[in-house]
């Protein structure tokens, strides 16, 4: 069957996943992200990643690419969306909206989210944590870097940037290191009556690095961070200011304590008061979410998280936060994951209509009285019930009673009803985020992979908007058939593989891990080139099929007790198989699996997380490794099997983590990387290498394949979608040349 005549039979069959609604699930997703690019630190440092970007911008540009104006082509998801981190909406125009990325940038949108346009792609960071408007200058944008939701799968941030212009330039308004503010901005607030002065509440995974709440007074240029009581190193998320008293401030604090709870200033943030009448004891409390009705500014709402990120409650005060109520009920059982998603806001005009965000929307219409579940992410695109997982913004603008924005995993809902109802509005977002890709060797517009929280999504036309997901939840590794585009290989999270041929149904083969692996987040997954129905997979152990998944047998021993990370099969001799580990192992079969190596790396190999493992066309015994992390060299070879090893990247390559290596099959001397500041390239196995980045954005590249017949390179990033490039040297300048010379003529 055609892929092109598939892809509805391809919708239709889906495979509809659950995705475990059990504290943790992002926290997975973060540990697997530190070890790649940042332990034993917590989280990737920002001085390396500047150091990093300095490098890659003062290598060279590789130069058969150097004359195009736009090498990288954007070829989407532009219809899936991505993690949203936060919104703003024009106060007068409610069409016009800005969105945050995780690590997508700044987008805006001046027709209700119906189309969107990208503002960043070239600044230091484009992990986004939070945005504000001056209310005074609509113009006057801020965004403060660094996602603050609990998930470090994102770079910490530079600080704040600010815009006069609306969005369409941006200046770096406050340094993070001169001015002393968090690495991860979670909630900025502009004073409506007094513009220039900011608040800014922001955390830090690192422990040397500040985090508390903060205010400037002059523009936000520069900050000083607020005492709160005893409290100064903290986490806040989240500040409200009273609109008809400028004095009075509230914020949300944890510092996992006795003293984490709501505090309000009535003197303009001078001295602070815990409020605790009908609230939870501190020491119980977790991520705080705040909402003021604007219309009623005694009224407020609390969600407030268990340590454990569970739901402790809705709260609620008629009285400015003297005494406090939980108006829950049980409505809020199934919530999860209430460090990572949650929100609150109240209507506009209406003090008792109030939708909360955790994994779904809830909306109370009489305060708290009675709850409905008002979205369903398990619900089919489309229906009016349906918006996606994980809210981490909410906005209601004045100027609209009834208009909801909601920011989540997914990009932007829109309601038009209060929250009753839903309506997707992430078209045109290109800010999915990819752990790998694949290419349909024999159709290039069949391309896609596994997404963070957005499944394995695919298009089989080639065209940016027309992506479909094959399996839901976090998307992992996927192959397809080389030979057989309609035979495809699909995973998600803990081992769980989906296969897919000829069209037909899918097939669930997942692995059968005892408990000791089956907390593995994501499995490398590789085809046999000779025989497709051979796969090679692993946790803890390696893993084999031979009949495409009804049988799985484990073929080795526990390696070095890590995961396994990158597996290769030598094109030329499917019988020699190599094997890399999170620890940084990397072991040899000479049959095909049946026996193994001891660990060949040695004290020559970092020892790091081996990201990929790409074997020479034609030579099984080249094989070059890719290392995580930061502080060594990340490309390494040996053309002995593993027996030695050699650094071909000695230091040139930016020292930041890489994700991914393509040898040219044609011509093995061109290799091509990928790591966390773009694409670099060398034609000469190594000796040099070039930037290959150009348009590219600066966000993780994660993943690389090249689609042979065409010689087009596919990027996979993680947090702007796919990029193509076309390897076909020359083209653009001889056409330049030919246009200068037909001028000159003239």
């Amino acid at each position: 069957m055609a892929i092109r005549e598939s892809k509805g039979r391809f919708q239709q069959l889906a495979v509809r996943i659950q995705k475990p609604l059990v504290m943790g699930n992002h926290k997975r997703r973060a540990g697997w992200f530190q070890a790649r690019a940042a332990w034993p630190r917590v989280e990737p440092s920002l001085a390396v990643l500047q150091r990093a970007l300095q490098q890659a911008d003062g290598m060279q540009p590789f130069a058969s690419h150097a004359t195009r104006r736009v090498p990288w082509n954007a070829v989407g998801p532009t219809n899936v969306g991505g993690r949203v981190t936060a919104v703003v909406v024009h106060p007068t125009d409610p069409e016009r909206l800005w969105i945050g990325a995780a690590n997508g940038g700044v987008w805006s949108s001046t027709d209700a989210g119906k189309t969107w346009k990208a503002l960043w792609s070239r600044q230091e960071t484009l992990a986004i944590g939070a945005l504000a408007m001056d209310p005074r200058n609509p113009n006057v944008l801020y965004a403060g870097t660094g996602e603050a939701n609990s998930s470090a799968d994102s770079y910490p941030g530079v600080g704040i940037y600010r815009s006069a212009n609306g969005g369409k330039s941006w200046s770096l308004w406050a340094d993070r290191r001169k001015a002393a503010i968090p690495s991860r901005i979670g909630v900025l607030v502009v004073d409506p009556q007094d513009p220039r002065t900011l608040w800014l509440g922001g955390l830090a995974y690192s422990p040397q690095d500040p985090q508390g709440l903060y205010r400037s007074t002059d523009g936000g240029k520069s900050w000083k961070r607020v005492k709160v009581g005893t409290l100064e190193e903290c986490w806040c998320r989240s500040i409200l200011l009273d609109p008809q008293d400028p004095g009075t401030i509230y914020a949300g604090l944890t510092v996992r304590s006795a003293f984490d709870g709501i505090y309000r200033s009535r003197d303009g943030g001078n001295t602070w008061q815990r409020l605790t009448a009908g609230l939870p004891a501190g020491d119980r409390m977790d991520r705080i979410a705040l909402a003021l009705a604007p219309s009623d500014p005694r009224v407020l709402y609390a969600q407030i998280s268990t340590m454990r990120s569970g739901h402790l409650g809705i709260f609620k005060t008629t009285d400015g936060g003297d005494q406090w109520t939980d108006v829950s009920g049980g409505a809020f059982r199934r919530e999860r994951q209430m460090q990572y998603n949650n929100v609150v806001v109240v209507h506009p005009q209406k003090p008792d209509w109030v939708l909360a965000g955790g994994v779904d929307l809830h909306l109370s219409r009489n305060g708290g009285a009675s709850w409905e579940q008002v979205s369903d992410w398990r619900a089919d695109r489309g229906e009016k019930h349906y918006a996606h997982a994980d809210q981490h913004a909410l906005v209601m603008p004045v100027s609209t009673p009834g208009r909801v924005y909601a920011g989540n995993d997914g990009g932007v809902d829109v309601s038009v009803d209060g929250g009753r109802t839903w309506t997707n509005r992430s078209h045109g977002l290109a800010i999915t985020m990819f752990y790998d890709l694949d290419v349909a060797q024999t159709d290039m517009r069949f391309f896609g992979g596994g997404c963070q929280d957005n499944g394995t999504n695919v298009t089989t036309e080639g065209k940016p908007d027309a992506f479909f997901d094959l399996t839901g939840g976090d998307g992992g590794w996927m192959v397809i058939d080389p030979s057989d585009a309609s035979h495809i290989i699909a995973s998600i999270y803990n081992g769980q593989i989906y296969r897919w041929a000829g069209g037909g149904r899918p097939q669930d083969i997942s692995l059968p891990l005892p408990p000791s692996e089956a907390d593995v987040w994501m499995v490398f997954i590789i085809m046999d080139p000779a025989d497709s129905n051979t796969l090679i997979t692993g946790a803890k152990r390696v893993w084999r099929t031979k009949d495409a998944g009804k049988t799985w047998t484990a073929v080795s021993d526990v390696l070095d007790g890590s995961f396994v990370s990158a597996v290769a099969i030598a094109p030329s001799d499917s019988r020699t198989v190599y094997v890399g580990t999170e620890k940084g192992a990397i072991y040899r079969s000479k049959d095909g699996g049946d026996a193994w190596s001891e660990n060949l790396a040695g004290n020559d190999v970092p020892k790091f997380v081996i990201t990929r493992l790409a074997v020479h066309p034609t030579n099984p015994q080249t094989i070059y490794p890719t290392v995580a992390n930061v502080g060594h060299p990340h490309v390494f070879r040996s053309v002995d099997g593993g027996d030695r090893w050699e650094d071909v990247d000695r230091r040139r390559l930016p020292d930041i983590a890489h994700s991914s290596l393509v040898v040219h099959p044609d011509d093995p001397s061109r290799i091509f990387v990928a790591n966390d500041v773009g694409v670099f390239a060398t034609a000469d196995a190594g000796k040099t290498w070039q930037n290959l980045s150009f348009n590219l954005p600066r966000t993780p590249v994660t993943d690389l394949v090249l689609h042979r017949q065409s010689q087009t390179l596919f990027a996979a990033t993680y947090g702007r979608s796919i990029y193509s490039l076309s390897l076909r040297a020359g083209r653009p300048a001889r056409v330049a040349a030919v246009r200068r010379a037909v001028r000159r003529r003239r």
